[in-house]
This record gives structure tokens, sequence and C-alpha cells, in this order.
């Protein structure tokens, strides 16, 4: 708290040394011509007299600039950016009587002209840090190159993918919302991860990592919002790109074969009224995943000791591919249809040991279990828009119709064969499963923008969410050379969910300060119905969402933003169900139909300095946190994972970001993440339950320019242990990456190779010790891997200005099929 009282005290002084030398103040902010933040434009001071420049500023990341200590006098304001027609202001008189004046929203225009004599080649950090969110930008990475998206998330700072269960956390908090080009997603943890994992790198141009999101958002992901941006062409005229990747993971006494190969073809047309795109992507990618657990049992004054081996190796194939058109009749008015889907399978082979012992004399008893899993999946998305601009104030409407539709197959055949101490069969059985999820996903929305004065913005909306699942879950065992049924082993659980939602936002700029503030309702309807065990859980509540966003610009050099909003996470389907699924003779996965939403209050403060460094500090507050428990019968021996809610959740956290440019050539993005996470509850499985301990994330992340045509990436990504739940992380993880680029033809092509976790230090070991549970666990994976990309860029290279859009179902996949 010491630390914490310092940097209050540091930024209180800060506030009160701005002031003392402030003279006059001219503030503003520059929008492109689709109203879109021109951050890093050139904004010059000059004399109306003779056009004698004063000062120079540069646009901040929200096109905001402030020029501090400025003489009484008449001035205008410039504005210019390559790419840009220069754009100039009004005159303006500084005074004693106007000593802060707010010039007029600047909306400059791109230069389709000029930019086709220019070649422009812009290299940003794989790592940003704006005001609002951390920014990766992938489309030029060296280290992303050849990677699926999953992959890269690891490499974000804060961001742990659990390669046990697939879930992503941020800030070691879960109930993270992904979402695809603005797209909410309704898919387990488990259906998410495969999802992006059949998506490459050279489909993605950023990800933002938003960790206190406005009240338009929908309130959905309680740690905060990842949001995947795919690359859409910005160039005029016929283009397009290709590239593939081949590559090996390496795994130490594991698997030989971890191949993996990606290609991807993108073609785009733009015209003045037209821009026709579409990319196809095909994928084939090994990889192999190995679980160790220790678990000791007590029962009647006796222990048996529980070794447990599993290894996975899987290989995923896969075809994806987008079309789109836009079409805009007119400057104030688009209109775009966009359909994307894809057909991937995977195949995965199991084998896991398990010997049993009483401490004493030895193993008494084992067993092994052989898997054969086939795992198909496709699915499509299609979605219209329409955007109205009313005037270049930034007035206007959008509205947004989709449909997402998944249907995700598993067929899985079991062996499993039973040993004795002496290592003789004693019995065999086999068995297999099939699952099959359906899931149907309907969004309407529309949002409205009104400035209603001078640097005071409306905006509202509304959004209508429709979700249906049906999970079939079919168990079968072979006796006596005939398959049966298991009813007692078969499911059928359906899952409707509707969504309905309101949202107003206030935006207010003067002088120094802007004030967001906004407040989001959502009424939800859910039925969740197992028709095996004839249970239906039925719900209907209204919540309430409130957000307040403060940002103070103290002077060119100083900021600082304060904000809070209050989020929710519901269940997803699989959770829900409350039918047991079997994993092995000694354990068991079962949902909970009675499972409550988790609610959450996040607090942030932070302060920027010249735009680039930051420091936060934030505070959240969960009740009814959604968390995965384990509990486990003695006399049976038998684990169960079962979904519950831990009563209360509590996360402190500290960020701070800035760069380093250590000498012209070689520039260095630094991330610092230190967070303390306490859970308390006072009737947890039948007993008092406190955990908390104090954890930290690093990335260092390294461009080096070697020369026109060679450069270099480095990073460095450090995960301290840390406490989630019932669980612990004992050890730390830590990897370095490391990735090399040549361009050539005019830099249209490229070439990279890169090798991830060169050390082979990234391996999860932790353990869950709870009333009678004493679990220990150590998991590996394909963390190592070199890979070699070719890229090659061809057609019409003339750049003009594309618009940005979603698909208004940003928030409806996360949560929709069953854990695999």
């Amino acid at each position: 708290m010491k630390i914490t009282k310092n940097i209050y005290t540091l930024l209180f002084l800060l506030l009160i040394s701005a002031g003392s030398y402030a003279q006059g103040t001219v503030t503003g902010t520059v929008y492109d011509d689709h109203k879109g933040a021109l951050s890093l434009a050139t904004i010059s001071l000059l004399r109306s007299q003779d056009s004698t420049q004063v000062k120079l500023a540069q646009a901040d990341f929200s096109g905001n600039y402030l020029f501090p200590a400025v003489a009484p006098g008449t001035y205008y304001i410039s504005v210019s950016m390559i790419g840009y027609v220069k754009k100039r202001s009004n005159n303006f008189v500084l005074d004693s009587t106007h000593l802060h004046v707010k010039v007029d929203d600047l909306i400059v225009l791109t230069d389709s002209k000029s930019l086709s004599q220019v070649n422009i080649v812009v290299k940003k950090p794989l790592i940003e840090q704006k005001i609002d969110r951390t920014t990766l930008n992938i489309e030029n990475s060296i280290l992303a190159g050849g990677s699926t998206v999953l992959e890269i998330l690891e490499k974000a700072p804060g961001v742990i993918v659990n390669h046990q269960n697939d879930e992503i956390k941020l800030k070691n908090k879960s109930g993270v919302l992904v979402m695809i080009d603005g797209r909410k997603n309704y898919l387990s943890s488990t259906d998410l991860a495969n999802l992006l994992k059949s998506m490459t790198s050279d489909q993605v141009a950023t990800i933002d990592i938003i960790a206190n999101p406005s009240a338009k958002y929908d309130a959905s992901g309680n740690a905060g919002i990842i949001d995947i941006k795919l690359k859409k062409s910005k160039l005029f005229g016929t283009n397009g790109s290709f590239s593939t990747s081949v590559g090996n993971g390496i795994v130490p006494y594991g698997p030989k074969d971890l191949w993996r190969e990606f290609a991807n073809l993108s073609l785009n047309h733009r015209t003045e009224k037209w821009n026709v795109y579409g990319n196809v992507n095909q994928y084939r990618s090994a990889d192999y995943n190995e679980t160790t657990l220790n678990r000791n049992v007590n029962f009647n004054d006796k222990t048996s000791v529980f070794d447990q081996y599993l290894t996975q190796p899987k290989v995923g194939k896969g075809v994806t591919g987008k079309f789109g058109v836009d079409f805009s009749p007119s400057e104030k008015t688009s209109i775009g249809i966009l359909v994307d889907g894809g057909v991937v399978k995977d195949d995965i082979n199991g084998v896991s040991n398990t010997h049993i012992s009483d401490g004493e004399s030895g193993v008494s008893s084992s067993l092994q279990q052989n898997s054969s899993t086939y795992a198909p999946r496709r699915y499509i998305t299609t979605n219209f828009n329409l955007k109205r601009d009313f005037n270049k104030t930034g007035a206007g409407i959008r509205f947004d119709a989709t449909y997402s539709g998944y249907n995700n197959k598993r067929n899985q055949d079991f062996n499993t064969n039973f040993f004795d101490a002496d290592n003789l069969l004693t019995d065999n059985q086999t068995q297999r499963n099939s699952t099959e999820s359906k899931i149907d996903i309907l969004t309407g929305r529309v949002d409205l923008t009104l400035p209603l004065q001078e640097g005071l913005v409306f905006e509202t909306g509304l959004k209508s969410d429709y979700v249906k699942t049906i999970n079939d879950y079919g168990f079968e065992r072979l006796l006596s050379g005939n398959w049966q049924n298991d009813p007692l082993q078969s499911n059928k659980f359906i899952y409707k969910e509707n969504v309905n939602s309101a949202y107003v936002n206030f935006n207010k700029k003067w002088d120094k300060w802007s004030v967001q503030a906004g407040m989001r309702a959502e009424l939800t309807h859910s039925n969740g119905n197992s028709i095996t065990d004839s249970k239906v859980v039925d719900s209907n509540y209204l919540s309430l969402f409130p957000s307040v966003f403060v940002s103070q610009t103290i002077d060119a050099d100083n900021s600082i933003r304060y904000s809070y909003s209050r989020r929710i996470d519901r269940p997803n389907y699989q959770q829900l169900n409350p039918f047991v699924f079997f994993q092995d003779p000694y354990t068991l996965d079962q949902g909970n139909p009675f499972l409550k939403p988790q609610f959450t209050d996040n607090f942030e403060i932070s302060y920027t300095y010249k735009g680039l460094a930051t420091l936060s500090l934030g505070y959240s507050n969960t009740k009814d946190y959604i968390v995965q428990l384990t509990e486990q019968n003695d006399s049976t021996k038998v684990i169960k994972a079962i979904q519950g809610n831990l009563g209360n959740f509590k996360n402190y956290s500290a960020n701070l970001s800035f760069p380093l440019n250590i000498r012209p050539w070689w520039s260095m993005q630094n991330q610092f993440n230190l967070y303390y996470n306490k859970f308390t509850d006072m009737g947890l499985l039948g007993g008092n339950f406190y955990a908390g301990k104090l954890a930290y994330n690093i990335n260092i992340y390294n461009a080096i320019k070697i020369s026109d045509t060679w450069s270099a990436e480095l990073n460095f990504a450090y995960v301290s242990p840390y406490v989630y739940g019932i669980e612990r992380a004992i050890k730390p993880r830590y990897n370095f990456d490391a990735g090399i680029q040549k361009t050539f033809a005019e830099k249209r092509a490229k070439l990279k190779l890169n090798v991830s976790d060169i050390f082979l230090n990234s391996q999860y070991t932790g353990s869950l010790k709870y009333q009678n549970l004493d679990l220990a666990i150590y998991n590996r994976w394909v963390s190592r891997k070199a890979t070699l990309t070719f890229s090659y860029s061809f057609g019409k290279q003339t750049v003009k200005s594309s618009k940005s859009r979603g698909t208004g179902a940003e928030d409806l996949n996360r949560r929709a099929s069953p854990k695999l």
C-alpha cells in the first residue's frame, strides 16, 4: 500500500504543477473521412498573420491534441499526414477572456492521388500500448509468422492459456470475451480454442485487448474483451496476397511427427463504390499434449496412490474461407454482406496409464485405456449491414443482422484393460460414445450516434440475441459382441437463451477533460432442458451495467484516465448440463443447472506520459465467481469435476508499459503486470475456503532493423506461480522466441523464420489441495516450434481508406457448444 500512496502523491503533485505555468491552451480532435481517430497526425499551430509555425504536436491514439502555454494572439491549426489532404482550421483568437480554446473537430480526407505515387512502409511493434487497450500488430510480425491465433494470444501481455481445459484468462481472471471482427462468439472454451487453432496469423491484422469496455459493448466478459480483427485490404484496384508456412514441433521424448503447414490466398477488388473481397485458408497441424496426475486418497486409515499418465497426439486439418461485398451508393451510405465458414476435423489417439498402490507394498492394480477420437466440425456466419451517415459531424445510424450456425461432432472409442498386482489381465471393457452439438445464433442490432452540441455526443442502441443449442450424447458398451446403448450414460440437453439489451452513452469534451458515461440494460431469459434426466431450469432477470470514463489532459506530456464498469458472465451451455460424463473409471465430469451468472465491478486509474508510457492501477470485485471445482469420493476413489459458484473473487492489479529506443535500429516494448488474486467462500463443498497470492507477468519485445531488407524480433515472456480457485500453479513458466525476416521483390515478398520457446521452459506444474483432495499436476505441450513462412503481395498497390466493421453478433458464440 505504501507504493500505491506514493503513486497517488506523484499524480497529485503533477496535477498541481501542471496549472502553475499554463498561460493559454488550445485543444482539439482530428478524424479521418470515416470518423476514425487520425492518430499520430502532425498538428501545427500557426499565426494567422504570417503563417509562422508557433508550436508542433502529434495527435494521440484517440486523435486528440493539446498545445499548452500559448501566448495571446490569432491562430489557426494545420493537420498533415502522409496519404491525407492537408487540412486547415478557421482562425481563432486566444486572449484574456478566451484562455482555453477548443478547436472544432477537423475531418481530414484521404489523398488517393498522392498514395498512388508513394510507396508507404509503416512498421509497428508487435505489442503496442494505447490509452484504452493493448494492441498486437500481427500483420507484419516476424514472430507471429506460421502461428495459430491461439499461439499468438499466448504472447500477449497478461494472457494465460490453460492447456488442460483450453481456457483463456486475462491477468489470471477467467471470463474473457473473445470476439472476431467485433462478433461475439458463444463457444465453449474447448470449441473456441479449436476455432482459434484453425485460424492462422496470415488471416489476422490486429488483436485488441480491452480491460474495461464501455456500455456500448455487450456486458459479457468480466476480465475484459479480446477482439481479433481479420485482414481486409485497403488497396484500390485488383490485388491480393499469398502465403504459406511449414514447420515442425519439438517435444523431448515425445512423438517425432509434429509437422504443420498452412496456406492462405486473399483477393480484393475495390472501386469508388464497390469492394469485393475473399480468402481461402488450408491447414494441417500436428499437436501433442501430455499430462501427469499424482493423487493421494485416504480412507479408513489407509492411503491409496493414483499415478496417471496421459498422452494425446492430435492431427487437425481444415479449410476455411470468407467472401464479402461492400457497396457505397453515396458518400454517406454503405451496404455490406459477408459470409464466412469452414470445415475442419481433428484425429486424436490417446493412451492413459493408471497405477494404483497402497503406498506401502507397491502397485496393487493398474489399468490402461486406449482411445481413438474423430471430431469433425463445420460452421457458417452470414451478415448484412447498413450504415448511413447523416452529416460530416459524425451523426449516423448503423444496422446489423447476423446468423451463425455450428455443427460439432465427436466420435470416441475406448478400450480399457484392467490388471492385478502381478500385471495379469483381470477385465476388459470396450465402449464408445458419440456427441453432436448444433448451435443456431440470430442477432439484430441498431446503433445511433448524434452530436448534440459542440463537444457533446449522444449514442444509443438496441440489440437482440437468440441462441439455441442441442447437445446429444450417446454411450454404448460392447457386450457379447453386440453394441448396447447405456441409458444411464446417454443424454440430450437443449438450451435456449434470449438477451434483449439497450444502451445510452454520452461523450463530452472540453478544455483538458473528456467524460464518457453510459448505462446498459440487458433482459435475459434462458431455459435449460435435460431430456434424459427430466430436469428443466428456467430463469428471467434484468441487469443494469453502468460505465464511466474520465480522461484528464494535464499538459502535452501527461494525462490521467479513470474508469469504472460493471460486467456479467453467464455460464456456457455445457456448464449448465446436469448430466455426468464419463472420462475413465475414476474420472467424471458434471455440469450444474443451478449455476448463477457472475457479476463484476471493475475500477481502474491510469497515468500516461507522452502518449507512450502507461502506469495503471486496477481493482475488480466478482460475486458468485464461476469456477471448476473438483471433489473426491474416498470410498470409491472417484474424482468428479463440477461447475460451481465461488462466493467472492477480488483482483488487485498494477500494469506498467513503456517503450525504449536503445539505438536507432533497436526498439523495445516492455510490459509488467503485477496482480493479487483473493478467493473466499465460507461454504465451498462443505468447508471454508480462502486462497490468495501475489503474482506477476513480464513481456519484453525487441524489434531490430539489421538493414533495409533484413530485420529481427525477439520476445521474452514470464508467468510467475499463481493461485486460481482451489488450484495453484507452483512453478513459473517462461519462454524466449526469436525470428528473422528478409524482404525482396520491392518488398512485395517476405521470408520469415521463427522459433518459439527456444529453451523449452513453457510447461505447467500445479496442485489442487482442498479438504480431502490432494492432487499434483504436470502438463506439457508443443511449445517449441520452428516455422518458415513465405508471403507475396501482388496486383495494384494503391491505398484507399477502408471502413472497418463488425457484424453485430460480437458477443454471441463463446458459450454455445459442449466441452468436447
